[in-house]
């Protein structure tokens, strides 16, 4: 976790990649009922932790809510989605990377399988 002050702003906290990931899981795990125990729902889940942890991370660092990520979800807007990429990979620094390439990696799929992520990541907002 990262806590900083921006100009005469109170401290804000921006959670690292890696923490995002791992609340994003437990969270969609815990929606995801007898799937989970699938190869395919197991695959499922964790490409929607990571996407979701990335639109958690770019959401913080905009100073938006989950609300902004479940709407970008709930539309499968992949103009959106390369928009949260171009933003996470402007702001530079490894988790931003990290996260701009899984954004751009994910709307690159067949839309059937973005839109099957899309549905698990919403689960857990």
């Amino acid at each position: 976790m990262w806590w900083g002050s921006f100009g005469n702003r109170t401290l804000y906290r921006v959670d690292r990649l890696d923490q995002l990931f791992a609340r994003s899981l437990r969270e969609i795990e815990a929606h995801a009922g007898e799937l989970a125990q699938t190869e395919t729902g197991g695959f499922l889940i964790n490409e929607a932790a990571q996407l979701l942890a990335a639109l958690r991370l770019w959401a913080q660092t905009q100073y938006r809510s989950d609300q902004a990520v479940r709407e970008i979800l709930g539309a499968v807007d992949e103009v959106a989605l390369d928009g949260v990429a171009d933003d996470l990979r402007a702001q530079g620094g490894r988790d931003a990377r990290a996260a701009s390439g899984t954004v751009t990696a994910t709307v690159r799929l067949p839309r059937e399988q973005l839109t099957a992520i899309a549905s698990y990541a919403l689960r857990a907002l």
